[in-house]
């Protein structure tokens, strides 16, 4: 049963902030997303092709990359009339982005879009630009996505989270903690998460009662390990919990539900997205948000892979007019469901997302660090294109680095004293500038690589 605050919050408080204070569609557009969930995935695939036309037409008539695009492949955006005709536009990496960036931004948006930069999960930091209507899309997907873990507005809630490496302003932190008191969230490190720190998570969260638990996967699951080695009970009873970030595995799982004795709902999202698919209640695989992106699952050739079948994720976000991202490699990699949901959600279906895996690291003084800190962190220096950071003991640590310009003497100080600050002073650290990092056989990029866990 919802609360008198979330009640409130709900009817009153969030509409008025949202929609007469900041002018904001999110809720508007949240309530239609609840809606066209429960439509036949035929009537949503319609859907999905009218945006993606306009997109397409927008970006051939806008930006003046894709213009050469569809000039060089002799096509026009009414000529895409299927999926065949759409797959002969080029995949978009990364590198893509990079050196076309200014050419992909749409003209009548210049100087009017929001920068963002993605931490790299893949070893790849990138910036880019969206609109102000795209966020408000990704905000709405993201809330319909978490409230069927229950996380709804005014519900509390606790994060186990990655928050800014560096000082804040007093300013921004007020504004950060008031922000959090209004929306009844707490938050808690989790790149600083050693023992100490879980026993002061365990006092605070009896204290405050959450309702939902979101958290990384690795510190949650380090967490619950912590929780389950105890003789008493944790006074932690949430309803649900959700892990993102990184990938989660069926040992976790059960460690996790074990500890709080509360469903887990995995979420795959991304800077670049937000939230790109969510576990319903069901647990039959992640729900896709497909009317905010296109998903694509490909072989290595560049044709669909079948149900059951691993491929590379590509997204087409069909509301970033600011930037479009067509058929953009994120560098996962995934497989599409073999069933639908018995949820009877006509959204598609992921059965697992099977790319994202970033190892601990862990300190000399023993703590865990989780591998998403390092993109966290990278995202933060425009001049590093790649990275890799590997461990062979916990006394030392390599740090790979691609930056065909070079890092600034400032920018490589201020990257030396993070890495140190999260690894502590008595590792030893050391950074190797190279032209490029292998793949894996498997043609996947290690991100961070920890031979203590094998």
């Amino acid at each position: 049963m919802p609360t008198l605050y979330s009640w409130l919050f709900h009817r009153l408080l969030e509409p008025i902030w949202e929609e007469r204070i900041r002018g904001r569609n999110t809720l508007r557009y949240e309530k239609r997303l609840n809606d066209s969930q429960w439509l036949s995935e035929k009537e949503i695939q319609t859907r999905q092709w009218q945006d993606l036309v306009k997109l397409l037409t927008h970006a051939e008539r806008e930006c003046p990359y894709w213009k050469k695009v569809f000039e060089s492949l002799g096509l026009k955006p009414a000529d895409i009339r299927h999926m065949e005709h759409f797959r002969r536009l080029p995949i978009t990496t990364k590198t893509t982005i990079r050196k076309n960036h200014d050419e992909m931004v749409a003209e009548s948006w210049k100087g009017r879009t929001w920068e963002k930069s993605t931490g790299g999960s893949t070893g790849e930091p990138l910036h880019f630009e969206y609109t102000p209507e795209s966020s408000e899309w990704r905000q709405a997907v993201t809330r319909r996505g978490y409230g069927w873990a229950g996380a709804k507005g005014g519900v509390r809630q606790a994060y186990i989270w990655g928050v800014a490496l560096e000082k804040e302003s007093w300013l921004k932190a007020a504004k950060q903690k008031l922000h959090h008191l209004l929306l009844r969230q707490k938050y808690f490190n989790s790149f600083s998460f050693d023992q100490p720190a879980m026993e002061r998570c365990q006092q605070q969260l009896q204290r405050f009662r959450p309702e939902v638990i979101i958290a990384y996967t690795n510190p949650l699951y380090n967490f619950a390990r912590f929780l389950n080695g105890q003789e008493k009970d944790s006074g932690i009873h949430p309803t649900s919990i959700i892990t993102a970030a990184e990938a989660l595995f069926k040992h976790q799982r059960e460690e996790i539900e074990t500890a709080f004795q509360a469903p887990v709902f995995h979420s795959y999202g991304s800077r670049e997205f937000m939230l790109i698919a969510m576990e319903c209640e069901q647990h039959q695989g992640l729900h896709i948000s497909a009317e905010n992106l296109l998903v694509e699952i490909l072989r290595e050739d560049g044709s669909p892979a079948s149900p059951g079948e691993e491929g590379r994720v590509v997204i087409t976000d069909l509301h970033n007019y600011g930037m479009p991202f067509i058929r953009y490699e994120i560098g996962d990699m995934a497989i599409l469901a073999e069933h639908p949901c018995s949820c009877g959600r006509g959204l598609p279906l992921l059965k697992e997302v099977t790319g994202r895996i970033l190892d601990m690291l862990t300190t000399p003084d023993g703590r865990q660090i989780p591998g998403e800190y390092f993109p966290h962190l990278m995202k933060e220096f425009r001049n590093i294109h790649r990275f890799q950071v590997i461990q062979e003991d916990p006394h030392s640590l390599l740090i790979k680095l691609v930056a065909p310009d070079g890092l600034s003497e400032p920018d490589l100080h201020r990257l030396k004293a993070l890495v140190q600050q999260a690894m502590g002073e008595d590792c030893n650290i050391s950074y190797d500038f190279v032209n490029d990092i292998p793949l894996t056989r498997t043609g996947k990029h290690r991100v961070t690589i920890s031979m203590l866990q094998r």
